[in-house]
């Protein structure tokens, strides 16, 4: 094969690689502008739930993901099955009933009813059809990517990207009944929870577990249940009885991650994983979370925190607070009537070169300034937006806002009395208290950082990155295999037209 012919190959490759680059691009604009007879469905007729009827067609909401033509229902017969809120993903027609979008095969719509929490039967068959739209885990990226670009088309159907989860419950001569508030059904034998079996659940003594909210509320959990006798998360049956002195917590703004407190054993659990028990006992540092990353579990032998990045539990081995008898004066402010110590927070974002969010930080600090003795507090800002504190001659905002408010600091000195009267004035903005700190009304505060909890995340480009190493990888193979075919992979280098 002479030269001439290896660079036309060489050049075709590369403009079918530009083209189909480009192809790729508009078929993912024109996938995003279309959406499955948006026009039509906004002058259609709501049918109830997330269904509307449009030009004799049925479409069904699926959050996340817009709009999807059913096919196969029957605009004339179709209804909601029930107009209750969690059952408003259910609808029926004289020929099937639908999950969200999907028929359910062999369920007879004729028969159709809902039993609570999610579940449907039809007097022989019964099914979970949840409520909230997930990601469809089924659907892998390729196999999206390429529905994407033949819907962008116009010559293939809108991937399922997202999906109403749905599941089939095991036969049963015994009907189904909801275990109310609790996301079960039973037959008095077997038990589901959210469309999974529930192992060995005693459904008559079935119950959330009490949760604890930083403002003093008793709620239910949703993600913990007993029965007497187990104890689960969701699912999973985790490995401790049952008694009535576990409880979960919510840490404030920190809604990612579940914990389950068991004080007998003085052991924690987030989510379905437990702490070490030889650590323990465990105690939580605080339920408030406006200047946290991280949930903190205080113990003899330090700090321990969950890494949602390594799914695991760690542990930083200096723990400042065994140093003496700490209160927590105002939220993650913290006292032993000596000194100080507070939680701080910090970000830190790529560049343009290498953007998105790279790691997530909670300090320990403990608090420089001159300490005179006695905390007093002088009053509340108004909303709890935060606390106006004194301490010899000096005045101090305790901030409960948060980062999520653009507040970057928990505590700072106040510098003159015309800000401690606006903080406590009952017409105080969040954009008002920003804008004292911008103007140095509010000065930062001298401290020492004790302790950091560090999660890294990798760059948004970490495939790209890797895509860059599989290329080089990819041009060394063939021209590895160019070399075994007798060709000469240096000709590609130094030939000239």
């Amino acid at each position: 094969m002479n030269l001439s012919i290896i660079k036309r190959i060489g050049i075709a490759v590369a403009i079918v690689s530009v083209l189909f680059s480009l192809v790729l691009i508009i078929a993912m604009l024109l996938s995003e502008s279309r959406g499955p007879g948006t026009m039509d469905i906004d002058k259609g007729q709501k049918v109830g739930g997330i269904f509307t009827r449009s030009q004799n067609q049925v479409y069904a909401s699926v959050p996340s993901n817009g709009d999807y033509l059913i096919k196969e229902a029957d605009a004339n017969s179709f209804r909601l099955l029930d107009d209750n809120f969690r059952n408003r993903q259910f609808g029926v027609d004289k020929k099937h009933a639908y999950c969200g979008n999907l028929i359910v095969k062999d369920f007879n719509p004729s028969t159709a009813k809902a039993i609570g929490n999610d579940y449907f039967s039809d007097g022989q068959q019964t099914c979970y059809c949840a409520s909230m739209s997930v990601r469809n885990q089924r659907l892998s990226t390729i196999s999206e990517l390429n529905q994407q670009m033949l819907y962008g088309f116009g010559i293939g159907e809108k991937p399922q990207t997202y999906i109403y989860p749905f599941s089939i419950l095991e036969a049963s001569a015994a009907p189904y009944r909801a275990v109310q508030n609790t996301d079960v059904v039973t037959n008095g034998t077997l038990s589901y929870y959210r469309g999974k079996i529930l192992p060995q659940a005693n459904p008559e003594r079935l119950r959330q577990i009490r949760e604890l909210y930083n403002d003093g509320d008793i709620r239910e959990s949703i993600s913990y249940l007993a029965d007497g006798q187990h104890v689960y998360y969701k699912n999973t049956r985790l490995p401790l009885k049952d008694h009535s002195d576990l409880y979960a917590i919510v840490i404030d703004a920190q809604n990612q991650e579940n914990y389950l407190i068991d004080p007998k054993e003085g052991m924690v659990y987030v989510n379905d994983i437990a702490f070490e028990k030889q650590h323990g006992p465990y105690h939580v540092l605080s339920l408030n979370g406006g200047h946290v990353y991280h949930a903190l579990f205080l113990s003899k032998d330090g700090i321990f925190y969950f890494d949602v990045v390594k799914n695991k539990v760690l542990s930083i081995d200096d723990n400042p607070f065994n140093s003496g008898k700490f209160t927590e004066i105002a939220p993650l402010v913290f006292s032993d009537g000596q000194q100080i110590l507070y939680t701080q927070t910090k970000e830190i974002w790529g560049g343009r070169r290498n953007p998105g969010l790279k790691s997530r930080t909670t300090n320990i600090c403990r608090l420089g300034e001159p300490n005179t003795g006695k905390w007093t507090k002088i009053g509340m800002v108004d909303h709890n937006f935060g606390s106006v504190w004194k301490n010899g001659a000096n005045y101090y905002y305790f901030d409960q806002l948060g980062d999520t408010q653009l507040i970057g600091q928990t505590i700072y000195r106040i510098t003159d009395q015309a800000t401690v009267d606006a903080l406590l004035s009952q017409e105080i903005r969040t954009e008002d208290i920003r804008n004292l700190v911008r103007t140095d009304h509010m000065a930062k505060v001298k401290s020492t950082e004790l302790v950091h909890v560090t999660t890294s995340y990798s760059g948004r480009y970490a495939w790209l990155m890797w895509g860059v190493v599989f290329l080089i990888i990819g041009v060394q193979l063939c021209l590895w295999l160019l070399k075994k075919l007798g060709f000469n992979p240096k000709l590609f280098f130094v030939y000239k037209t």
